[in-house]
């Protein structure tokens, strides 16, 4: 009688668990490498924007304009460059310019869009416009400014530059 229950109550073999217990961790390290390695790639469609220029004029931002807003277009007088390299385009919302300690802002002019493509597209590259653009404090030629320019995605592109 005591031989029928140790028949009844015995596992899988020692060799078939070896082999279960070697697939697992193979699996398993195979799949973690490929994330961490980046074997298995991640499709994502996003716009990947950056400031490309700066090329601001100091007589372009005085602290008697009125200016407030920019607009896109041909690159002429004072602009910021934007290139996308990414697989889908955004649109440029907001932005600003640090100069003298102080942080001045400018959004899109009433009734203007400035779409920034995907890349390879005719309007993979764009040129934001500051024209007559008001600062608190004059800008002086040859002064360092620095400035971010915010996307539709809520992405903010920082920039640096010395004006001319």
């Amino acid at each position: 009688m005591a031989q029928v229950r140790s028949r009844a109550r015995r596992g899988i073999s020692p060799i078939v668990a070896t082999v279960l217990i070697v697939a697992t961790t193979m699996v398993a390290s195979t799949a973690t490498a490929g994330f961490v390695f980046g074997v298995f790639g991640t499709s994502t469609n996003s716009a990947q924007v950056a400031v490309t220029a700066a090329s601001l004029r100091s007589g372009d931002f005085l602290s008697t304009n009125a200016g407030l807003t920019f607009t896109c277009g041909s690159a002429a007088g004072s602009f910021l460059t934007l290139s996308n390299t990414g697989t889908t385009g955004t649109a440029v919302t907001a932005a600003t310019l640090n100069w003298a300690g102080q942080t001045n802002s400018y959004s899109l002019a009433t009734g203007s869009s400035c779409t920034v493509g995907a890349a390879g597209s005719a309007t993979a590259t764009k040129n934001l416009l500051l024209v007559s653009a008001k600062l608190l404090t004059s800008a002086t030629a040859g002064g360092t400014f620095t400035g971010s320019v915010t996307l539709a995605s809520g992405a903010v592109l920082l920039f640096t530059g010395t004006f001319q």
